[in-house]
């Protein structure tokens, strides 16, 4: 259970946790040496034979402490003089961050002043996985708590306090442990963590050593040995060192970011390896915590860091009516496609067909009002002469760099880009780079790399011929898309209507190249068919145009949408604009 002493805990300044790229380089599955192979085909064995196993679960408590701790002189509770973390406890330190030690004591928190110690270290966070009453008969007697003393002890002198039951030799659920590691995670970002359980070896060990799958993608083996390379005889059981496993067989495969027909490392299976955009966001749910995990619940992280990368390049990350940052109230929620989900169903009806091949061109800029355009069009002239005015490149660069071909790029810059999608597939931190990836090319081929790759497309057939079929009625079309494919489709549209200053046309371009990867399609733009992929139909330019003039009705609506009073987010004053509609009739 959380105490409320930390239910304000996910308002705090965060700091990251020293498990870094240094350790990762240190501890990470993929290498390929000879040892690697070797301690992945022989994994840690169990520090008890079956049957001591056996006499250890199934004897009584008392019994259990008499024969195995030490009863009331418990070995563990009042160890002999050693080497220790913290003076008066058993313990040790696994990373720079994360203490193991044995439960402390009423008696021991006042003789050993260990208060005064947990702040010298800077640990904020005491994470207790006993079952209260456990080992009554080792060491001092147990308080009101249940425990060998007062969870308020640390609660009162501003150090967190979680406590997460969890029986003696007994093994948590994949989930449990999941939370568990999350939790873990965030307390991290608060300061230095202590874990302890009983004798802070079994339960801890597994604890940590879950922590270092969930957080350094690496396997269980290599994260067990590590734990008792820190903390000997830490993870007991042979249940125990399984649980482990298990545990990065379940977490694993759902930290993969871009999906692929290839098996990668972190995955053998062709299931796991691929996924649809639906299946992306139950993963991602399973891996996020804190902040994140509610501001994308709905929406891909992938795509949220690389559009407001771009959009900070160009110095247009700032948006009116909405808060695009991740923040205690989800920024989707003020999405016109939530909205309506929310409040509305499906019209169940048919749409009529619309013939695509009598479509009329599509009109490239009477679609924004002509004393806006003119203003852009003169803004990207002048960004053309002195580059970007509050950013580091103009939005200019930003169109270029969706219409190019990516597959043609040189091979050095595919080698990058190749490496870096391998990257951040397998390493949880490597998506940081894309905050300082200022080539506008390389986040761009991420984009449309990771849409492109989904097993099936955003916009299927179905999608696109709904669309076609009821082009007039933005609303209405947004509610026959599924919840998943309105969401990232409305936030794409308003990451378009972001990026400024940039003609109509090249925002066009734009929304074309998006198309091309929402739907798994190739179509015509500025001259040349993208992308340049043998595997991929052509879409007919008459689907084309009115998918197209739908994305362009949708972002007048949104517009719209901002301008309405007494909205929960309007809290700058948007200037009025005048739309024109007569282009679509």
């Amino acid at each position: 259970m959380m105490f409320p002493h930390v239910e304000n805990m996910f308002s705090k300044d965060r700091r990251k946790s020293s498990i870094n790229f240094l350790n990762y380089n240190r501890f990470h599955f993929m290498d390929r040496s000879r040892e690697s192979r070797r301690r992945i085909n022989h994994p840690p064995a169990a520090l008890y034979s079956t049957l001591g196993e056996r006499v250890r679960t199934s004897a009584p408590s008392a019994l259990q402490c008499a024969l195995f701790c030490g009863g009331s002189r418990c070995q563990y509770e009042l160890p002999l003089q050693r080497a220790a973390a913290i003076q008066g406890l058993y313990s040790d330190w696994i990373t720079d961050d994360i203490l193991a030690m044995a439960r402390p004591s009423t008696a021991s928190i006042a003789a050993r002043n260990i208060i005064q110690q947990f702040h010298s270290w800077g640990i904020r966070t005491v994470i207790n996985l006993q079952m209260p009453g456990e080992h009554a008969s080792c060491g001092p007697p147990l308080t009101k708590s249940g425990f060998t003393y007062d969870p308020v002890i640390f609660m009162a002198n501003d150090i967190y306090y979680y406590n997460f039951a969890w029986p003696d030799y007994g093994e948590a659920s994949l989930s449990g442990l999941l939370d568990m590691a999350k939790v873990l995670s965030f307390a991290l970002q608060e300061g230095r963590v202590a874990i302890h359980c009983h004798a802070g070896l079994g339960r801890t060990g597994v604890l940590i050593a879950c922590y270092l799958v969930y957080s350094l993608r690496v396997r269980a083996n290599d994260a067990i040995r590590l734990v008792r390379k820190k903390r000997p005889k830490s993870v007991q059981t042979s249940g125990q060192i399984l649980c482990v496993q298990q545990f990065e067989h379940y977490l694993l495969p759902q930290t993969v970011v871009f999906s692929s027909k290839e098996p990668i490392m972190l995955t053998k299976d062709h299931k796991t390896a691929e996924f649809t955009l639906r299946q992306y966001l139950y993963r991602q749910r399973a891996t996020l915590h804190g902040l994140e995990e509610r501001a994308f619940k709905e929406l891909p992280k992938i795509v949220y860091c690389i559009c407001e990368r771009l959009l900070k390049l160009c110095g247009c990350q700032r948006s009116l009516g909405i808060d695009f940052r991740v923040r205690n109230r989800p920024f989707y929620k003020a999405f016109l496609a939530y909205r309506l989900k929310q409040t509305r169903v499906p019209d169940p009806t048919t749409p009529e067909e619309v013939p695509t091949d009598q479509v009329a061109a599509l009109p490239m800029v009477k679609w924004r009002d002509p004393v806006e355009e003119d203003i852009e069009r003169n803004l990207e002239s002048v960004s053309r002469i002195t580059g970007a005015s509050n950013g580091i490149l103009p939005a200019l660069q930003v169109h270029e760099a969706f219409v190019v071909d990516h597959h043609s790029l040189p091979d050095d810059k595919l080698k990058y880009l190749k490496q870096m999608r391998t990257d951040i597939n397998q390493r949880r931190d490597a998506i940081n780079r894309i905050d300082e990836e200022e080539d506008p090319t390389v986040l761009t081929w991420l984009l449309c790399e990771w849409l492109e790759g989904l097993k099936q497309p955003v916009l299927d057939r179905d999608d696109l011929a709904a669309i076609v079929g009821r082009a007039q009625n933005v609303e209405s079309c947004l509610l026959t898309l599924p919840m998943e494919d309105a969401m990232l489709l409305e936030y794409l549209l308003r990451f378009v209507t972001r990026l400024r200053p940039l003609a109509a046309t090249k925002k066009i371009d734009i929304l074309k190249r998006l198309l091309t990867s929402l739907a798994h399609q190739t179509i015509m733009i500025s001259g040349r068919c993208l992308p340049t992929r043998k595997d991929y139909p052509r879409l007919r330019d008459g689907t084309c145009n009115q998918v197209i003039n739908f994305f362009l009705r949708t972002i007048v609506e949104l517009q719209r949408d901002m301008m309405k009073p007494g909205r929960d987010d309007a809290d700058v004053v948007i200037p009025m604009r005048r739309f024109r509609l007569k282009a679509w009739k």
